[in-house]
């Protein structure tokens, strides 16, 4: 009877065990963490100029232009607007980046801008024209706050999202040979030719040559009608 008893109690202590053991594991898959799309990208142990520029796209071009360059607007079904904290998606109608925002603030653009992914940073026509343009404008809030060896980052960064960006390093010279866009050809408008009307049309001036031959024709006619003359008063003396 003990032995049977000692056997139940067995059985029903490892049932539990096993049941515990799943139960962990189940919950362990679980609680996997969604991945937080507002933190800083992964570092790696040599870094590229790209990498680089993913940092500094992180800290500076993320908040407005999205994690994966997607950009921002003020839909309220707006993906990227919803990764922040509820207090922080509706910055237009704060102090900060409204219409009339603090004195440290910036008016934030209700459309930013795509500057990944299809036909995004088309207004460029090279790398070159992207870099003068951030160097000029970004970040919005402090324009021209970086170094010019953190915009070639970025430029890096951005150009192998666009599949242009060949792994060397990109200068202030080099970026004019990265194509970001091929220019378009403009078509040619063709002018069909205006008739010219009969009744409109220019009268020719007679060449130089043509002009001589009058002269010489009236000379001479002058000239035979003052011999017939005198011709003429001689025979008169003559037979008077």
């Amino acid at each position: 009877m003990m032995k049977r008893v000692f056997f139940v109690g067995a059985t029903a202590v490892s049932l539990l065990i096993c049941l515990f053991v799943t139960s962990t594991q189940t919950l362990a898959q679980d609680a996997t963490p969604t991945p937080d799309r507002l933190a800083a990208p992964p570092t790696v142990p040599a870094p590229t100029q790209a990498d680089e520029g993913a940092q500094l796209y992180w800290l500076h071009c993320q908040p407005c232009h999205g994690d994966v360059g997607q950009g921002l607007t003020d839909a309220p079904d707006d993906d990227w607007r919803a990764q922040y904290p509820e207090e922080d998606q509706y910055c237009w109608n704060s102090g900060c980046h409204g219409a009339r925002p603090y004195e440290e603030g910036f008016t934030l653009p209700k459309q930013v801008p795509a500057i990944i992914g299809g036909n995004s940073l088309s207004q460029f026509g090279t790398a070159a024209d992207l870099y003068s343009y951030i160097r000029a404008s970004m970040p919005r809030q402090v324009p021209g706050s970086l170094t010019d060896e953190e915009y070639l980052a970025i430029v890096a960064f951005l150009g192998q999202a666009h599949g242009v960006w060949n792994g060397e390093p990109i200068s202030a010279v080099s970026a004019e040979q990265i194509i970001l866009n091929t220019p378009q050809p403009q078509p040619t408008a063709v002018v069909e030719p205006t008739p010219t009307s009969l009744a409109t049309a220019v009268p020719t001036t007679p060449s130089s040559e043509n002009a001589n031959e009058i002269n010489w024709l009236l000379v001479s006619g002058m000239a035979l009608l003052l011999l017939l003359v005198m011709g003429g008063v001689l025979w008169r003396k003559q037979t008077g």
